[in-house]
């Protein structure tokens, strides 16, 4: 698919003593601070300032308490002062101002609590409501009022057999997990599949949700393995370790792609040394291949840098130089 193909060096850009990333999670760009979650260790935040090259402060603790986070699971930029955190656990959008951070406190405003506990993603769009996607009954979207009332369920899983059809959509949603992001102009969103290999592009509107943009290479692997009240869809050792990460910016969408077999690599099938990069159409753009695995990306707004943690053999803050 891609004509135009780069390989890309990696610059350590901040002394890696002067900070401590657990396991590196999602990562946003608001400004000239990068911000990188960090999914097991305390603190929960961590900020860069990528325009000196000088790691700022870590903060943030998990627990129950005011200015407290459960499990976030991803960053959305809301302003050039502020962005949003959803926390997966206690289904809440947080607001939080870069100016506080900055200053070494960590104080959020809740957006809005969700009622369904179903929501894997939640991101606020342009027409003053909430696209959503997670482990639903049917579909694989759903659309949520200022009010927190369900507008309804768009597109579906790109199932590979009318068999498979037939399995508890739940089960489905369980194989089919990915990530994804918003444009900047919160009227469109991408998805990635962490197993086979899939991505879709999506139209938001204030009442529906179009499917833009559908490219499937493979699918998951995974048997359903249902007990009692619980629900399972392991992904087989035969399966393949698709996209890790996506980033956006106005003009393009950033893929981070493993493509290595679970049985092969193991715990090392995870990590991912290709990026490819599509533009809001889904036209391909560039695939870069990059001299060192990787867990996760960012890209500059001008689409000048990209960013990402790389295990070297601590998590490290890394750039690459690009030119689109």
């Amino acid at each position: 698919m891609f004509q135009q193909s780069s390989s890309l060096e990696h610059k350590k850009i901040i002394d890696d003593k002067t900070y401590l990333i657990g396991s590196a999670g999602k990562m946003l760009i608001v400004d000239s601070i990068l911000i990188a979650l960090d999914y097991s260790a305390q603190p929960i935040l961590h900020l860069f300032d990528i325009k000196n090259n000088i790691y700022i402060n870590g903060m943030g603790e998990k627990g129950q308490g005011p200015n407290e986070f459960l499990h976030p699971t991803s960053l959305i930029h809301s302003s050039t002062n502020s962005f949003l955190i959803y926390d997966l656990l206690d289904n809440t959008l947080k607001k939080i101002w870069l100016d506080s951070l900055m200053a070494g406190n960590v104080f959020y405003e809740k957006i809005m609590n969700f009622n369904s506990i179903s929501n894997s993603f939640v991101f606020p769009t342009a027409y003053d409501n909430y696209i959503a996607f997670g482990l639903y009954e049917s579909n694989m979207f759903k659309l949520i009022d200022q009010h927190n009332n369900d507008i309804g369920y768009f597109a579906d899983f790109p199932v590979k057999s009318k068999e498979e059809k037939k399995i508890d959509h739940r089960n489905i949603a369980l194989a089919y997990q990915g990530t994804l992001n918003i444009s900047p102009d919160k009227k469109k969103i991408v998805y990635v599949s962490y197993y086979g290999t899939i991505i879709g592009i999506y139209d938001i509107q204030s009442s529906v949700i179009n499917q833009k943009f559908l490219l499937v290479c493979d699918y998951p692997m995974y048997t359903v393995q249902n007990e009692g009240s619980g629900m399972s869809s392991p992904i087989t050792k035969e399966g393949i370790s698709a996209f890790r990460d996506v980033y956006v910016t106005d003009k393009y969408i950033y893929s981070l792609y493993s493509g290595n077999k679970i049985s092969e690599l193991r715990e090392r099938a995870f990590e991912a040394k290709d990026i490819y990069v599509f533009d809001w159409e889904g036209n391909p753009v560039v695939h870069y291949h990059l001299d060192v695995p990787i867990n996760n990306i960012a890209a500059l707004p001008n689409d000048k840098k990209i960013y990402a943690i790389s295990n070297l053999p601590d998590p490290t803050l890394i750039e690459f130089e690009i030119d689109l």
